[in-house]
């Protein structure tokens, strides 16, 4: 079984605030798109798991997600996993998460096993914030951590340039970035403007990633924004053309990847192989 672990963009992402349990309150629009880890599955004598370039012991979200497995089935899983990496680590695309969400339904299907749904959901939110979103793609609003997500309407109809200048940013450590938590947990409010409030504390620190920003826009771009807590910059763009033509621009000094928007249906036909 092939597994298609498809990345994410925060089209916005506001903090809105520290929660009485050290996690920071959020209002974010997650999207899915077209780039995508490769997991395969096959049935083995006992749980193996291979991922060149990542870390292959219990610390690997993948591991986690066959572990989180192996208690909600009350059985061992004795399959072979191995991790191909596409999405770089670090980037602020959720690639470790949607590995982990999509190993644990994978596994179900693989060996025709369904698990309680509000269970799994409650895993996956130990896993990480942004883990319980790749269970349902698409285009969706996650408030709470991050971790209560609920289904948007899907808008698909743009070209997306994401500009990788290869950096890696720990997630934690851009939220000690962040000083300032003056507020209204207005999400209302928010909605109306979008934005990514890591922008500032993060280009603070890699004004190359500000200059990212300005270029797309110069670009073509009618949108440009910070994926996550970064590095990756994203513009959104009105045709595959200017895409293509703000790529090449780019391509020389940093990694580049053209992708689309993933609806939720597509998401979802196109995760799995067997």
């Amino acid at each position: 079984m092939l597994l298609r672990a498809f990345a994410k963009i925060n089209l916005e992402l506001r903090i809105l605030g520290r929660r009485e349990d050290g996690y920071h309150e959020v209002y974010t629009i997650l999207q899915t798109i077209d780039w995508y880890d490769e997991i395969h599955l096959s049935r083995a004598e006992r749980f193996q798991f291979s991922g060149p370039g990542t870390p292959e012991d219990e610390t690997n979200l993948v591991v986690r997600a066959v572990r989180a497995y192996e208690r909600l089935s009350k059985s061992p899983a004795p399959v072979h996993v191995r991790l191909v990496k596409n999405v770089p680590i670090g980037r602020g695309l959720g690639g470790g998460s949607s590995d982990a969400a999509t190993t644990l339904m994978g596994l179900q299907r693989l060996f025709k096993r369904a698990l309680d749904s509000d269970e799994v959901f409650e895993e996956l939110r130990q896993l990480g914030s942004d883990v319980p979103f790749f269970t349902i793609g698409g285009k969706a609003e996650g408030t709470g951590r991050g971790d209560e997500v609920g289904r948007l309407d899907d808008e698909t109809n743009y070209w997306l340039v994401l500009v990788d200048p290869g950096l890696g940013i720990a997630t934690a450590e851009a939220y000690s970035w962040l000083t300032v938590f003056d507020k209204s947990n207005n999400i209302e409010g928010f909605r109306l403007h979008s934005g990514n409030d890591f922008e500032v504390p993060v280009f603070k620190r890699f004004p190359e990633l500000a200059e990212i920003k300005h270029e797309l826009l110069e670009l073509g771009a009618w949108q440009s924004a910070l994926s996550g807590s970064g590095s990756t910059v994203f513009g959104q763009f009105e045709s595959e053309e200017t895409a293509q033509r703000a790529a090449l621009a780019l391509s020389g000094r940093f990694r580049v990847k053209i992708a689309k928007p993933l609806p939720r249906l597509e998401y979802f036909q196109r995760m799995v192989d067997e």
